[in-house]
């Protein structure tokens, strides 16, 4: 029988090593949760991507160089993670693999970001059943979803939330008035757009308009508005096929042939698309987040006017008649109407684009965002 002897480093080793551990942790002050999608590209690649000009810097890539931070996203929980968190993605989904991760990791890092709610607020539950502290922030788009409203309003999940980052301040009353979140935990941070990628092209001479985006969509309503027009129009609805075929599916009949096609377009196609037509329609249903914030925030870094749905979420963006025109939920008629004066009136729609722009530049970059979302992630005085 033998024996297996482990040597014990030497205390001088013990300290480089405890020394190295601590130049780590200082290093990575900042653990981001991100949500996950098969074929996600790593931070690296999404780096080099835009580098490449082949898509717009991601906002979670600048946060994390910023912060020095590390991002837990599909590669990280294929290859970094600890066993648990891997055996818990794998079985249960990627969500709740992250969940665990930083929950094992809490102790690792002074911040943890959670990029979505579906993330952060069963990590805050998960705190608060454990009576673990540590910082959390979360970054929403949507708190009065039903599952986030009552992880909010009824467990109370806030008390183990730090900070909330909100792109929109309808949410921000929602949470206050309806949830119960208390003002102070809550950080108003417009949506950002990557001004450098989706910029003003040379002004096109033809009758094509577009309409981007899938979430919270209204597209019976355009599709109404267009019935018997000459105009062609693009709907742009992601890169991957899944949403088109959808929306296809959901649609196919009310789509205005021959003159309407759905389409899944890449980053660079997309802003092909933005700069060829004259234009953008968002058609939204009345939500009380603040949907197509993406593709308005892109449209007008493009310097295009648009028109866009008027709902109890989408108030941060645009100014009536200043950067684009603002119809009633589910007025054909109206939506109608504000196409044709547009294309009467080429001047208003060059007014607006250009007043959009000059939105984008001023309160909606990229580098701006990212900056004031690290000073809210480390807990800087913002009003110093």
């Amino acid at each position: 029988m033998s024996t297996t002897t482990t040597e014990l480093p030497a205390p001088a080793d013990r300290h480089r090593g405890a020394t190295a551990r601590a130049r780590s942790r200082t290093r990575h002050r900042t653990l981001i949760l991100v949500t996950t999608y098969p074929g996600q590209p790593s931070c690296d690649e999404l780096a080099r991507q835009a580098e490449a000009g082949l898509r717009p810097r991601k906002d979670y890539v600048e946060l994390a160089r910023i912060l020095g931070a590390d991002v837990v996203d599909a590669s990280y929980l294929r290859e970094r993670a600890t066993p648990l968190a891997r055996i818990v993605a794998q079985r249960v989904g990627p969500a709740a693999g992250q969940v665990v991760e930083a929950f094992l990791r809490r102790g690792d890092y002074d911040h943890i970001c959670a990029w979505a709610e579906r993330i952060g607020l069963p990590l805050a539950l998960t705190r608060k059943i454990a009576r673990r502290g540590g910082d959390l922030v979360l970054i929403s788009s949507w708190l009065s979803a039903r599952r986030s409203s009552f992880m909010l309003r009824r467990l109370r999940v806030h008390t183990h939330l730090d900070r909330i980052v909100s792109y929109g301040s309808a949410q921000i009353d929602v949470a206050t008035t309806r949830l119960g979140v208390p003002g102070g935990k809550l950080h108003l941070a417009l949506s950002p757009v990557d001004e450098r990628f989706w910029r003003p092209q040379p002004a096109p001479a033809g009758r094509r308009i577009c309409a981007v985006g899938a979430s919270g969509r209204d597209y019976r309503t355009l599709f109404s508005a267009l019935g018997g027009s000459d105009l062609e129009l693009d709907v742009a609805v992601g890169s991957g096929d899944r949403q088109a075929r959808s929306l296809e599916d959901e649609l196919g009949r009310e789509v205005p042939r021959p003159n309407a096609r759905i389409r899944n377009l890449s980053p660079t196609e997309l802003r092909e698309l933005y700069a060829s037509s004259r234009f953008v329609v968002i058609p939204l249903a009345d939500v009380e987040y603040d949907a197509g914030v993406t593709a308005l925030t892109e449209a007008m870094a493009m310097g295009k006017a648009v028109i866009v749905t008027r709902t109890r979420g989408q108030v941060d963006l645009v100014a009536d008649g200043v950067q684009g025109i603002y119809v009633p939920a589910g007025d054909a008629r109206a939506m109608r109407g504000a196409i044709e004066h547009l294309v009467a009136h080429p001047e208003d729609a060059d007014r607006m684009g250009r007043a959009g722009r000059a939105l984008v530049e001023r309160r909606h970059t990229l580098d701006a965002y990212t900056r004031r979302l690290a000073a809210i992630v480390r807990g800087d005085d913002l009003d110093a």
